[in-house]
């Protein structure tokens, strides 16, 4: 599977972006605790432990889903990435319902749907049911994520980032998954599918 340069650049963007937001917060929480007085000892404290588990798990996602992952072997559970999903929007406005029974699948298609999972959690600006299933079809490993919330919508660039010819040159931080995913489904011989059939509705879907 070969990445163009270009692609793995912004790959590493979008992470330090993810993060950025977590360190700083930890930053925060270092000049309350500077502060000499009881209240802001515990506030400062409250801040560190909850952004040290927010940027915790979001390296584990991204180590995951980007990179060359973090477990052992070539095979990752259902509920191993279960975890990393649910791990990964704690804290924020969305839950999570996974209809998949625990299964041992390829760290390639495990890469696969945690990328469709952070296209559908990116669909959601104001919150919203992130649902996934994996299930088997005529032998062949299949994915459903859909999304449903007010404003529901895929992220501008992204639709022409998942097309199999989609422009290197027109990516960005915000959309490179998209293309990231795509690389994936095609090294996989998978067919991908997006539709909006309701409003504030987003599913996506790849069958291998």
């Amino acid at each position: 599977m070969n990445i163009d340069h270009k692609v793995s650049q912004l790959l590493v963007s979008r992470v330090c972006h993810d993060l950025a937001g977590g360190i700083s917060a930890l930053g925060t929480g270092a000049e309350l605790l500077s502060e000499d007085n009881q209240m802001a000892d515990e506030e400062a404290l409250s801040v560190i432990a909850m952004s040290a588990k927010q940027s915790s798990a979001r390296l584990a996602f991204f180590r995951m889903a980007f990179g060359l992952g973090g477990v052992a072997g070539d095979t990752i559970t259902t509920d191993e990435l279960k975890d990393l999903v649910q791990n990964f929007i704690e804290g924020g406005r969305l839950s999570l319902v996974w209809g998949a029974q625990n299964t041992r699948i390829s760290l390639v298609p495990g890469k696969l749907l945690l990328n469709l999972c952070l296209i559908g959690v990116e669909c959601l600006p104001r919150g919203g049911t992130l649902r996934v299933e994996v299930s088997e079809i005529d032998g062949r490993l299949g994915f459903a994520v859909s999304v449903h919330g007010v404003g529901a919508g895929l992220r501008p660039g992204m639709e022409g980032a998942l097309a199999v010819d989609a422009d290197v040159d027109l990516l960005n931080a915000r959309t490179v998954h998209g293309y990231f995913a795509a690389i994936l489904a095609r090294s996989l011989s998978a067919e991908m599918e997006i539709s909006a059939q309701e409003t504030d509705e987003i599913h996506l879907a790849a069958l291998m």
